[in-house]
C-alpha cells in the first residue's frame, strides 16, 4: 500500500474522532516516507461540557504517529495546525 493511501485511511480514522468537537484532520502531502497532515482544532469549551473536549495537537500527533508506525515502520508524520 502506498503511503498516500495509508495516509488517507489514517486521516479518515482520526478525522472522525475530532469531528465530534468540530475539528478536522486533512491529508496535505505525502512525499517519500513523510506524511503531512493538517489539523484544525474544534471549538469545544475548555470545561469539556457534554464530555466533548478539543484534542490537543501534541496528543493527536502522538496517536497518529503510533498508528502510522505500526502500519508503516520508518514513516514520519508531520502535523500542522490549520487556522
Amino acid at each position: 500500500m502506498s503511503l498516500t493511501s495509508l495516509g488517507a485511511e489514517i486521516v479518515a480514522q482520526f478525522d472522525r474522532m475530532v469531528r465530534r468537537d468540530g475539528g478536522q484532520v486533512v491529508l496535505l502531502e505525502s512525499e517519500g516516507e513523510v506524511l503531512r497532515v493538517g489539523y484544525r482544532p474544534g471549538n469545544a469549551g475548555p470545561d469539556c461540557q457534554d464530555d466533548v473536549c478539543v484534542l490537543p495537537q501534541q496528543e493527536l500527533h502522538q496517536l497518529m504517529s503510533e498508528t502510522l508506525g505500526r502500519r508503516r515502520p520508518g514513516a514520519e508524520l508531520v502535523v500542522e495546525v490549520l487556522p
